[in-house]
């Protein structure tokens, strides 16, 4: 597998445009990857809600209430 720094250096020595669609594909890869740790973020916060787990509140005071009390 292949260094950082070596990948590095090679990104350098792509054109311009090279450079450009990587770029485009890294922004593509990040958000799919934001977009999976969001969903898995959702299943967990299900699961807390069937088991009981997840609070809601009505008012900012008692969720401010519930944060002082940890």
């Amino acid at each position: 597998m292949k260094r950082f720094a070596d990948i590095v250096e090679d990104v350098k020595s792509l054109s311009i445009e090279e450079k450009g669609e990587l770029s485009e594909i890294l922004d593509h890869i990040l958000i799919e990857e934001r977009r999976s740790e969001i969903l898995k973020h959702h299943h967990a916060a299900l699961e807390e809600l069937k088991s009981g787990k997840l609070k809601f509140y009505d008012k900012a005071e008692d969720v401010l209430n519930t944060l002082n009390e940890d």
